[in-house]
């Protein structure tokens, strides 16, 4: 007999107790242990996954960054993206999506993955969303539906009290209105995002709007007032550090100095901005001076050295990617070709321009070059040719409602007439475009058109005179 806690119990009966005991302590152990082996190889599974998992969203947001990077420097247009790269994936993952497409130049599926975005997309996001939308839209060249989205992304700036993207927003508006043609109410626009930036103290878009001021003062033909912004804009770039924009405030001022004719000056500009630009691997620029310098070149009359420039160019821009240079690449080849008299190798070249534009629904790009197309026309002689191309140009720039561009197209329309001696329609024409480039400001197409309509004007009398 065995004696546990006052009571006897059989040898026996113990040990068969004992055995059963044992027993289920191993069947229990048999369970625990492989359970929390296989917890334990659950959780570090899922500590890897979570690990794995925001190593794919740190790369993913990079990628979106790098994707945004890419296209400021082929449209040379800041973008602002606050909220979205570390958004939540039914914001993020559209927005990525998003960022691909507009690398490839496909706006209208762009701005559909923005929208999907939006659906729960919160605060800065939706203002960074319709920054986006608005860029596919204006850089489409359709300007009314860039406007009204870059208006949308201000109201919700102002909402959230978003003062970055109050100031972008301020800003993009501004370069809108200079596409239209409205100077003044760009000027506002671009004064009042500079204004926002300094009560930040954001400086890379203080300089930025500076830079879009000079621009505009340019565009205006007060080329004084224009440098001095480019250079203020320069002196902070150089003072924040900010190469590429030190090389693009010195490519402006290089386009002042050409404007003003002291092309050796302009050279000079261009060449350093060259230079900076070589240095930090700003390749985007790096073509766009050698363009410039080409420019300065073909006025100084030296074509062949403008050829060679612009065909490196052209080469450039292939290499990069950038169907948007590609295409500004071969109208300036063709405008050389032009100035040449090699016409037919000209239309070539527009052409080509023409189809990449349409490809990638550029419409400012479409309708310069079928205005290009129309001159050529009209120097081989086939007026009725040169007429329907400076015609459809001019709907396309009413249609985005590029208003110097309009103007342009009326001229060349009055040019046409006037040749085929029609000069009372020509005249009709060249009021029209006289009128719209008095409204925009251009002090130096105003002279030009009133040349225009002076000698059309004198030809008219001597015809009356030579009636009588």
């Amino acid at each position: 007999m065995i004696h546990i806690f006052g009571y006897q119990i059989k040898t026996e009966l113990f040990w068969t107790i004992l055995l059963g005991v044992i027993a289920v302590l191993v069947t229990l152990f048999a369970w625990i242990l492989p359970r929390k082996a296989r917890l334990e190889k659950e959780e570090k599974e899922r500590l890897r996954k979570i690990e794995k998992d925001a190593e794919q969203a740190k790369k993913e947001a990079k990628e979106a960054k790098e994707n945004v990077i890419n296209i400021e420097k082929h449209l040379g247009i800041p973008i602002y993206i606050d909220g979205l790269p570390s958004a939540d994936p039914p914001v993020f993952d559209p927005f990525l999506e998003g960022t691909k497409l507009m690398t490839v130049y496909k706006w209208d599926e762009a701005i559909s993955e923005f929208q999907k975005a939006m659906k729960e997309a919160k605060a800065k996001q939706l203002v960074a969303l319709y920054n986006l939308i608005a860029i596919c839209y204006y850089t489409s060249g359709r300007l009314p539906l860039a406007l009204e989205n870059h208006e949308e992304c201000l109201r919700f700036a102002r909402q959230f009290k978003d003062k970055e993207g109050e100031g972008a927003a301020l800003g993009n508006i501004g370069l809108v209105y200079k596409d239209k043609g409205e100077l003044d109410l760009a000027l506002k626009y671009h004064n009042e995002s500079l204004e926002v930036s300094r009560q930040i103290g954001y400086r890379q878009n203080e300089a930025n709007q500076l830079g879009n001021i000079g621009l505009i003062y340019q565009a205006k033909g007060e080329l004084d007032t224009a440098l001095k912004y480019h250079q203020e804009a320069l002196k902070i770039h150089k003072k924040i550090g900010f190469k590429e924009g030190e090389a693009g405030d010195l490519g402006n001022i290089g386009l002042i100095y050409q404007d003003k004719g002291e092309l050796d000056l302009a050279l000079k500009y261009h060449q350093e901005s060259l230079e900076i630009s070589r240095q930090i691997g700003y390749r985007e620029n790096v073509a766009n001076q050698l363009g410039n310098i080409g420019l300065v070149y073909r006025a100084k009359g030296d074509l062949d050295q403008t050829l060679e420039l612009f065909e490196e160019v052209l080469a450039m821009e292939r290499d990069l990617g950038r169907r948007w240079g590609e295409s500004i690449a071969l109208g300036n080849i063709g405008l050389i070709y032009q100035d040449k008299g090699e016409l037919d190798m000209a239309l070539k070249y527009h052409q080509d321009a023409l189809e990449i534009n349409i490809q990638i629904g550029r419409k400012e790009g479409q309708a310069n070059q079928l205005g290009n197309i129309g001159l050529i026309y009209k120097a081989k002689g086939e007026l009725d040719q040169a007429l329907k191309y400076h015609q459809d140009a001019l709907k396309i720039h009413k249609e985005i409602g590029f208003k110097e561009g309009e103007a342009s197209d009326l001229g060349n329309i009055g040019l046409v007439y006037e040749t085929k001696g029609n000069l009372k329609e020509a005249l009709k024409y060249y009021n029209e475009a006289l009128k719209i480039f008095e409204e925009i400001g251009m002090p130096k197409e105003i002279g030009i058109v009133k040349g225009n309509i002076e000698r059309t004007s004198q030809l008219i009398k001597q015809m009356k005179k030579e009636k009588k």
